[in-house]
């Protein structure tokens, strides 16, 4: 997702990732990883498998220096890539992902080295400055943040830990831009952060109506840095902690952190998803100036979180005129997701079909009395060829999956048919996943 810089690459994937790697003394290393497991390369340089995915044919690592991920990259399975530096200049090794086993937890690797890997790499002085400083311990990163309001110059310091970063990254992205800012993974570190905003608006002076203007000052101080630089793609929504820990993000990840920031100091929000962008709503009245949207008779005016020196109420020309998904922030809910994988044996007379279909509580609370349909569609509208709904499942907590399995589902010789599976709970939406129709 694009956002408002000044000095973003056109082309961010390729700072990172390249083609072929180039030079004379190239040494080959062929490996066979499971999914998490960490592969050192050498001179510091580490990977770690994070997801694994066979039907779309691509495997996500985490790229590593010295134990500290700079990196996280979908690589498409056939396809070599050449993986850089720390900033983006030399290539120092390349990975292909050679082949995906059929039970999707393993694969194996090529990756070739140079007989000797640039071990240090001089960056410019502008650089440094676009990022919080930080110094990194054997289980910490400390990142100190300095911002300006009003004249007033801020500073923060605040340390993170490795452990906890891992156990995000290893986290799903499949869920609504809303759950990222209300999950409460992160509500002991938002707390801690609002409650020092307002110490340190009260120690300068302030009063409590600048507390949020002084928060939404120190999110628009942080780097914008683009999900394909960061991430190695377009879409990768990151929690409020790896925003921080990570000292930036691109318009969502702001977004989401600044979000967090002011409902979790009592202030009605909303997320504002526009054209390659996104902003923060803030409720407000007749005592604000500015634009707003108008959301059920709820106004909510405009923040834009990336860059410093925009004002509440002020959208950026180019997204005056454009169309915008407005999602309010609610209370915290559970949010299920489904993935399924199956097979098809067939005689002269049926298909049998059986599954095994995982559901997955993405959401921020336990859901509750889920129950799973899953059905072979017909071509009909409305009609299906056969059909099963699971028993009642208690509940599944946050981050947490079960596993239901289906077997002996039929459909005639000859028919056309795709798998339809819908779940749904007391507390939680519905949610439904179809494969492609196939026949019988």
């Amino acid at each position: 997702m694009g956002c408002i810089s000044d000095d973003v690459p056109s082309n961010n994937n390729d700072r990172y990732t390249d083609q072929v790697l180039p030079g004379p003394n190239v040494e080959n290393h062929s490996v066979s990883l499971k999914k998490t497991a960490v592969l050192d390369i050498e001179n510091g340089y580490s990977l770690k498998l994070l997801e694994i995915n066979r039907k779309d044919n691509y495997v996500r690592f985490s790229f590593r220096k010295e134990g500290q991920e700079y990196l996280t990259s979908k690589l498409i399975t056939g396809s070599t890539y050449s993986i850089k530096d720390p900033n983006g200049e030399y290539v120092v090794y390349s990975v292909n992902v050679n082949k995906i086993y059929d039970n999707s937890f393993l694969i194996d690797l090529t990756y070739k080295t140079k007989a000797a890997i640039s071990l240090e790499v001089q960056v410019p002085d502008t650089d440094l400055q676009k990022v919080p400083e930080s110094s990194i311990g054997s289980d910490t990163i400390t990142r100190y943040y300095e911002w300006e309001y009003d004249g007033t110059k801020f500073s923060m310091t605040a340390e993170y830990y490795k452990d906890s970063y891992e156990t995000y990254s290893e986290r799903t992205r499949s869920r609504d831009f809303d759950k990222f800012v209300t999950d409460t993974y992160d509500d002991t570190l938002i707390s801690q952060l609002t409650s020092h905003m307002e110490e340190m608006a009260h120690d300068g002076g302030y009063g409590e109506n600048d507390i949020p203007y002084i928060t939404m000052a120190f999110v628009q101080s942080l780097p914008y840095v683009s999900d394909s630089a960061s991430a190695g793609y377009d879409e990768y929504p990151r929690f409020p902690f790896e925003t921080l820990y990570h000292g930036g993000g691109d318009c969502e990840d702001s977004s989401i952190l600044l979000a967090a920031l002011l409902y979790d100091m009592g202030y009605g929000v909303a997320l504002l998803e526009l054209p390659g962008h996104m902003a923060v709503g803030v409720k407000g009245g007749d005592e604000l100036s500015g634009s707003y949207y108008n959301y059920d008779g709820t106004k909510y005016f405009y923040l834009e979180p990336t860059n410093s020196g925009w004002d509440v109420g002020v959208i950026p020309d180019e997204y005056i005129n454009e169309s915008v998904i407005i999602t309010p922030i609610g209370s915290v809910s559970p949010e299920l997701r489904l993935t399924f994988t199956g097979a098809g044996e067939k005689n002269s007379y049926l298909t049998s079909v059986d599954l095994e279909i995982t559901i997955e509580n993405v959401g921020s609370i336990t859901a509750e009395d889920v129950v799973i349909h899953t059905a072979l569609e017909s071509t009909d509208e409305g009609m299906v060829w056969d059909q099963i709904k699971s028993d009642t499942i208690p509940s599944i907590v946050p981050e947490s999956s079960v596993t239901y399995s289906v077997s002996g589902l039929t459909v005639p010789a000859g028919e056309s048919y795709r798998v339809g599976i819908t779940a749904w709970g007391s507390n939680v939406n519905s949610e439904y996943i179809s494969s492609e129709w196939t026949s019988s």
